[in-house]
């Protein structure tokens, strides 16, 4: 067994918790509620589904929905689960919530105590499992577990492969890993170009956060390219042209086919989904009268998720589960 990571790169854990400390700490002073069922509108996410309670159900809620529903499909109930950069504790809470004994590990200090506070203040508590949250980067991670949770957290990593090796050493034998992490490198510039249209359209008709953001792309063809070529970097950088740089000095350590090597290598296969490909940047940004905000909101979480079932939309994200193979 691999001696709490001596094999593994780590990176620039103090950077990087650094990094997370600073952006919950500024999303709390900002009104941000960690807890998918008492999220409330947050305008400090100007572009976010973070802004958004009926955002965060269509994009953060769906994805707890498809881990819980590969839980009770694959793993069964009241499984003990790691997660694994749990940031604000928001994933961790609804496993909680529904059954599941969670131990929820991060490296920033201030997501912890937030989470914590979170968990303290739940009114939720009917068939609550169990749920504790520890400031541990994963390398130290101990116990044996029913399944390792990597929610947006596994592309944080420097060695991918590393990390996958030493969860495989946490689960049972016969348990499973379950990701849900980017694929950005699949984002085409014909992906891009969907994503064009509709802030075009919005923009047109004063549906978008800032018309001029778009309108002044629209002129010629020249500059219409350019800004599609644009969306299709933001898409894939995972960030604005004018940020400077992502969420943590190790954001997007790892490509999805990186992971997905990882996780084969040493997991055997037993479902894979794709996941959202645009709606996680684009459903902040709607705006206008409530009931058309919502209506649109609607729209296009119902879009993206059809056309990349049927439509050939390339996905930004992926759902695995695998199960522990017995022998490498």
């Amino acid at each position: 067994m691999t001696n709490k990571g001596d094999e593994i790169d780590v990176g620039d854990l103090g950077a990087e918790a650094r990094a997370f400390d600073g952006r919950i700490s500024e999303r709390i002073s900002a009104g941000f509620v960690p807890d998918l069922r008492r999220a409330v509108k947050c305008e400090h996410f100007y572009k976010s589904f973070w802004r958004d309670p009926q955002f965060i159900r269509l994009y953060v809620g769906r994805i707890v929905e498809g881990y819980l529903e590969l839980l009770s499909k694959h793993c069964g109930p009241q499984q003990r689960i790691l997660d694994v950069g749990c940031g604000a504790g928001y994933v961790s809470l609804e496993l909680a919530r529904n059954g599941h004994q969670v131990v929820a590990i991060d490296i920033s200090s201030a997501n912890i105590e937030i989470a914590r506070r979170t968990l303290a203040e739940n009114p939720f508590r009917e068939g609550f499992g169990h749920l504790q949250y520890e400031q541990l980067p994963f390398h130290l991670a101990e116990g044996i577990y029913d399944v390792v949770l990597f929610s947006v957290s596994l592309h944080h990593m420097p060695d991918v492969f590393g990390v996958v090796r030493r969860a495989r050493e946490l689960i049972r034998p016969g348990g499973y890993v379950l990701c849900y992490e980017p694929c950005h490198e699949r984002f085409r510039e014909q992906d891009a170009a969907q994503v064009g249209l509709i802030r075009a359209i919005l923009a047109l008709t004063g549906h978008w956060y800032d018309e001029g953001e778009v309108v002044v792309h629209l002129g010629d063809e020249t500059a219409l390219a350019n800004y599609i070529s644009g969306l299709q970097e933001e898409y894939v950088m995972e960030r604005d042209p004018n940020e400077p740089e992502g969420q943590s000095p190790h954001d997007l350590e790892a490509d999805g086919e990186t992971m997905l090597s990882a996780l084969r290598k040493y997991f055997d296969e037993i479902e894979y989904r794709n996941g959202f490909s645009f709606i996680y940047r684009l459903l902040g940004g709607i705006r206008g009268p409530e009931s058309r905000i919502r209506a649109l909101a609607d729209f296009f979480a119902l879009y993206d998720r059809l056309a990349v079932e049927r439509y050939g939309l390339a996905p930004n994200h992926f759902y695995f589960l695998g199960r522990r193979k017995d022998a490498l």
